[in-house]
């Protein structure tokens, strides 16, 4: 019986790992805290945007090293109009994996709030 239990456990960790859909990973839960860059846009700009829009490298032109220079690009539609296009568009940004559904919420809501830095 000790044994049993020992090989059941462990299967049933991967059955219940193996049923999540990707619907139950995004989180469309409406935002009713004000968005600030440095607490809720930044994390999204570094893990999604820097490596590509930096000052050493910046694609297109456009470096997103700080609060101002993401703030600009946004604010004269630039990143709204890429982060919102459909997967398979060539001008969508990150280039052929469109932003999580709650990061494009956030930049809007962000946008929305007033470009709030801190």
């Amino acid at each position: 019986m000790k044994y049993s239990l020992f090989y059941i456990f462990p299967i049933l960790i991967v059955i219940s790992c193996t049923n999540t859909s990707p619907d139950d990973l995004v989180d469309d839960t409406p935002i009713t805290t004000t968005v600030k860059y440095a607490t809720n846009i930044f994390p999204i700009v570094e893990s999604q945007c820097l490596s590509c829009h930096n000052d050493n490298f910046s694609s297109g032109n456009n470096s997103y090293s700080t609060y101002a220079q993401f703030r600009d690009a946004t604010e004269n539609g630039n990143v709204i109009d890429r982060i919102t296009r459909s997967v398979g568009d060539p001008l969508l940004m990150p280039q052929d994996n469109q932003l999580p559904q709650n990061s494009i919420n956030l930049i809007l809501q962000w946008q929305a709030d007033g470009y709030l830095e801190n």
